[in-house]
């Protein structure tokens, strides 16, 4: 576990005892965390996959995936320790609001273990993502409305009040001036009543609209079947308890087209494939963040990232870099020294290229002293033990 700074005390005995009762847990491989310096994280890399750096005219900005808060708010204090000094130094930083910021107590949906969540959060956790950074929250999933209109109206209240924007709803976008450009940001997921993934047609409209007012365009989006089965990037349909959750591939391409100079997915809970089309990225899932409030760390879900991109003062896209995220017992973000997300996100590549002719993968550096760490790590989740060997 990844402690405050000010916690950072405790003697070698009590850190030994809970990396060992991560490790029993298997929430860490056998490796401590490092110190986070720009010489311990990945290097920035371009759509060629060429290292490069970053100058100090560049827009930088940093997204999130799903945030799913506990229903303590000291727990939450905790959120984005470990992550505060990337998240401060980003000028423009996304996240996924993953359910509702309400002290309603009528959840709109039962609860079902496996299949069926209703979360929502703490009134001061509007507060916490104010102080942590961030500017603007999707509040478009399949979690934002548990707790009904009501819950879905005081998020939104909350977010205003503590100064952060929020897009998600069918036609919204946020325009943003940073450092003298117009950054134009929509959210989309699979529902009617938000910008939806599953109409292209509609969604590139809509693209094109807000590329007409701004001179960068950054679509965040949910996106994908859920767990280990939806790991692998294909060029179909993509079905989950029924629901249509959009064509990841497909939509990419059209979005494109209409103007987008990068897509950040999310949704799956887990890491997938990179890619440039045409020079413009497109992570397919950037997996959780935090997951206090009720998701699972285990197997390809106990890693994530923390992407980072640079674009220049016109708004062109220059490079990216994943920072390595895994999670402490409380299921907070914490950066795991031995970069499994990196090398998952690379071998996920390495298997989107076999069958996907057109998929230019985005390939991240970094950690390769680590790999056999990752080896052993991901031949012991289920996904892995089953998956192919190169």
């Amino acid at each position: 576990m990844n402690t405050p700074a000010h916690h950072r005390t405790h003697s070698f005995k009590n850190t030994l005892l809970t990396a060992l009762m991560m490790l029993s847990a298997g929430l860490m491989p056998a490796v401590q965390a490092e110190t986070l310096t720009e010489d311990s994280l990945p290097k920035f890399v371009n759509c060629s996959s060429t290292a490069i750096d970053p100058a100090a005219t560049d827009i930088r900005l940093a997204a999130t995936g799903d945030l799913v808060f506990s229903e303590n708010s000291q727990i939450n204090r905790n959120a984005f320790t470990e992550f505060m000094p990337l998240l401060s130094k980003a000028d423009l930083v996304l996240g996924n609001l993953e359910g509702p910021i309400t002290d309603a107590n009528t959840p709109r949906k039962p609860y079902v273990p496996g299949r069926s969540y209703a979360f929502h959060y703490p009134v001061d956790t509007a507060q916490l993502l104010k102080k942590a950074n961030f500017h603007i929250l999707s509040i478009a999933n399949n979690h934002a409305q548990d707790y009904g209109p009501t819950g879905f109206a005081d998020t939104q209240r909350h977010l205003t009040a503590a100064g952060i924007e929020h897009t998600g709803l069918k036609g919204s976008y946020v325009i943003r001036s940073v450092k003298g450009i117009k950054v134009g940001v929509i959210a989309l997921a699979h529902y009617p009543m938000y910008n939806n993934v599953l109409d292209i047609e509609g969604s590139a409209k809509l693209v094109a609209e807000v590329r007409a007012k701004s001179d960068l365009v950054i679509l965040f989006y949910q996106l994908g079947g859920e767990g280990d089965a939806y790991a692998m990037i294909t060029n179909e349909d993509e079905v989950f308890l029924g629901e249509q959750r959009g064509n990841a591939r497909k939509f990419a391409a059209a979005m494109i087209k209409a103007g987008a100079g990068a897509l950040i997915a999310h949704g799956p809970h887990l890491v997938r494939a990179a890619e440039c089309i045409n020079g413009v990225p497109v992570l397919h899932s950037i997996g959780n963040f935090v997951g206090a409030g009720g998701l699972s760390a285990q197997n390809l879900a106990n890693v994530s990232t923390f992407p980072e991109m640079m674009f220049d003062a016109s708004g062109k896209f220059k490079s990216v870099r994943i920072v390595p995220v895994t999670f402490t017992p409380e299921r907070l973000p914490k950066i795991d020294p031995t970069g499994r997300s990196i090398h998952l996100v690379n071998w996920l590549n390495t298997q989107a290229m076999k069958t996907l002719p057109d998929f230019h993968a985005l390939n991240f550096n970094g950690y390769k002293d680590q790999v056999d760490v990752f080896e052993k790590w991901f031949r012991s989740t289920r996904f892995g033990a089953q998956a192919p060997r190169d």
